[in-house]
């Protein structure tokens, strides 16, 4: 009975680290074309405190901004917890995954078939590594 407990354990805790990464990895990949398309406009802005004002008057912006922040400070905490040699490959390379299709959503421009076979093989190798950990 405590083996069963001790593997329920183990599988909940890895199922919850699984969740964070992907949790991460939205909210980066996500906030990444977002940041990009509320600050378009600021390429017109001549110095330093005229980008500054011209970003902080786009509530938008902040707001994708903070999105991107959290999922920084979430990260932060999920590296107390997950093994490094996985989190970092993990959630990396499924924030790529989730920024290309966010952006191909907001019309950055469609996945071609390069775009389609290089998020296949980043799924596949995420699909390694967490067999890897196991």
């Amino acid at each position: 009975s405590s083996g069963i407990n001790a593997e329920y354990g183990v599988l909940k805790t890895m199922e919850t680290s699984v969740l964070k990464m992907l949790f991460v990895s939205l909210l980066w990949g996500s906030t990444n074309p977002l940041i990009k398309k509320f600050s378009s406009g600021i390429e017109h802005c001549s110095t330093i405190t005229d980008k500054l004002f011209f970003l902080i008057k786009r509530p938008l912006y902040l707001l994708s901004l903070l999105g991107n922040q959290l999922g920084s400070v979430l990260f932060y905490v999920l590296l107390g917890s997950t093994d490094l040699g996985i989190a970092v490959p993990v959630v990396n390379s499924l924030t790529l995954l989730f920024t290309a299709l966010v952006g191909a959503l907001l019309g950055e421009g469609r996945l071609g078939v390069k775009g389609i076979t290089g998020t296949l093989f980043i799924v596949l190798g995420t699909g390694l590594c967490n067999l890897r950990s196991g």
